[in-house]
């Protein structure tokens, strides 16, 4: 391919190119794209790429590149485009590919690079749109005069170590669409640390602000409720921030993922959450939020996914909640304060994956309708005080991978249906109030991934559970189908003793009635039978002791 010497674009992305770059590349002196992306190559970048000086658009991202990035990269002058993203690239990224003043997009992302922005990079590198270094070991501050270039639209510097304040001023060119900075050691311990957010309402096309897994706290101020209405993503989870949930937060009505999980608010939980009717994703956990979950939560319903655990919440599951079918991913709504029954509205989550009401203080029946949500593999409620007997109707969530229902009062047997989940992974129903015998086969011969203790009534099992043998065969499976099995013989067999004894009585009846008609003594008639009438009243005294014999078993198959 090196003798192509009027090649202007080699773009080979997204095949299963192995190997390391040919040499004979350095001899394609008139390239203006050279894309290899998406591929298998492997070794380091060549120096000699910097010889390209044609080059505007070098994209070698999503491979099996190693090694540094050579500094002689930095001697293409017209290059607009460069993405080694997605290797395994490792040491500092030479300072002086900073001054590629050509640049439009600078991607990095997800390597092992190390070093800091330059702190003027928004003067030496003026065309800017798209800076990408998420996943690398980069530390220092995110510089200011980032807001100087004037058409920079995309920042992810996610899942590094950046630290310090945010810039105050970084959304006053008005441009960016994405502002990712989430999974760094940003600061924020004042209420002017904030002030970044009002500039990013003035990016009118913003629609994602990522901020999570950062040392930011303070108070969320209601200046949050500005961004742009495109705003999709709002990420603040994994902070120290305290305070109330601002209710402005409620004007952003086209928000899809709203993530403040991990943090200190307390109060309850503003109603207007309810306003953003576009909600997919809505995470509140592991705060310290009081009172009710709102009734206005039933407007959502565009829910997928909807996470409110480790908070103080209490009082009932509000039906409009518990009936959002839209749900697919999980109701998390465990380690709260929740009371009062489980609505058998909880059937129209037909859609739904996971199930955890657990560690609460709800009440009352398991619901026979948890039966009609098909597609369950979680279903989690252990750790609250629910009674009674374990609905028969759970045997069609044949996709259940785990089932807990551990610490509460339940009574009754241990399912049979619970044999028959292939699925099944981790079934635990221990300290309840259980009784009869325990099952033996499909998960049950596991020792490992069931647990039944503190049953105090259970027996049987097989032997590892230690459990006391059954008191008499009726509980043992294979024992009453042998005992069902002779009974239908008996009753059979007795059957045709009656009716023969039927047939024998007439004919004793009519002979003996015409020979002795009047004559009643009973010693005399059978002073005269035949052997042959004899041997007919034996079999008729026999089909009455058959009879008694069926009512005992018929009693004991029925304990």
């Amino acid at each position: 391919m090196g003798n192509l010497s009027k090649l202007v674009v080699l773009n080979i992305r997204n095949n299963n190119i192995s190997g390391t770059i040919p040499p004979s590349f350095a001899d394609l002196a008139t390239v203006t794209v050279f894309n290899i992306r998406r591929n298998s190559v492997h070794g380091q970048i060549p120096p000699w790429l910097g010889n390209l000086t044609a080059l505007k658009d070098l994209n070698m991202g999503g491979n099996m590149m190693s090694g540094d990035v050579p500094p002689a990269l930095s001697k293409l002058i017209k290059l607009q485009f460069l993405s080694l993203a997605l290797n395994n690239l490792q040491g500092l990224i030479p300072p002086i590919l900073f001054n590629m003043s050509s640049l439009e997009l600078l991607n990095f992302g997800s390597n092992q690079l190390s070093g800091s922005l330059p702190q003027d990079i928004g003067s030496i590198l003026p065309n800017l749109k798209r800076l990408n270094l998420f996943y690398n070991k980069m530390e220092g501050q995110i510089p200011a005069s980032l807001s100087n270039t004037s058409s920079l639209e995309f920042i992810n510097l996610h899942g590094n170590k950046f630290w310090g304040r945010i810039p105050s001023n970084i959304g006053q060119n008005g441009c960016l669409t994405a502002f990712e900075v989430g999974n760094n050691e940003l600061q924020a311990t004042e209420s002017r640390d904030w002030d970044f957010l009002s500039s990013l309402a003035n990016c009118s096309n913003l629609f994602v602000v990522d901020l999570q897994l950062n040392n930011l706290s303070g108070i969320l101020p209601n200046s949050i409720g500005n961004l742009s209405q495109k705003l999709e993503t709002l990420q603040v989870g994994g902070n120290q921030i305290s305070g109330h949930i601002p209710s402005d937060i409620g004007k952003l009505s086209n928000l899809r993922k709203l993530f403040l999980f991990r943090n200190r608010y307390h109060g309850e939980i503003p109603l207007s959450l309810g306003n953003m009717s576009q909600l997919n994703k809505l995470i509140l956990s592991d705060n310290n939020l009081e009172g009710s979950i709102p009734a206005t939560f039933g407007n959502l319903t565009e829910l997928i996914s909807l996470d409110l655990s480790f908070n103080l919440l209490s009082g009932k599951i509000p039906e409009e909640v518990i009936s959002i079918s839209s749900l697919a991913v999980f109701l998390n709504l465990s380690n709260n304060l929740l009371d009062g029954p489980i609505s058998p509205h909880v059937g129209q989550l037909a859609n739904l994956a996971i199930i955890d009401f657990s560690c609460n203080k709800l009440s009352g029946a398991i619901p026979n309708t948890l039966g009609t949500c098909a597609e369950l593999q979680f279903l989690h409620l252990q750790g609250n005080i629910l009674h009674g007997k374990i609905p028969k109707e759970l045997m069609a969530l044949r996709g259940l991978e785990e089932l807990d229902l551990s610490n509460n009062n339940l009574s009754g047997p241990v399912p049979e249906f619970l044999e028959s989940f292939q699925l099944l992974k981790n079934l635990n129903l221990s300290f309840n109030h259980l009784s009869g015998p325990v099952p033996y086969k499909g998960i049950f011969s596991n020792p490992s991934a069931v647990s039944l203790t503190s049953n105090g009534m259970l027996c049987g099992g097989p032997v590892f559970f230690h459990f006391p043998a059954c008191p008499y065969p009726a509980h043992d499976k294979l024992a009453r189908h042998k005992l069902l099995h002779i009974l239908v013989f008996t009753v059979v067999g007795a059957f045709i003793l009656l009716c023969v004894s039927i047939a024998t009585r007439c004919y004793i009846k009519k002979s003996r009635g015409g020979a002795r008609q009047g004559q009643t003594n009973i010693p005399e008639l059978f002073q005269r039978m035949s052997y042959a009438e004899l041997l007919l009243w034996k079999i008729w005294l026999a089909v009455e002791a058959s009879a008694v014999y069926i009512k005992g078993l018929l009693v004991l198959v029925q304990i």
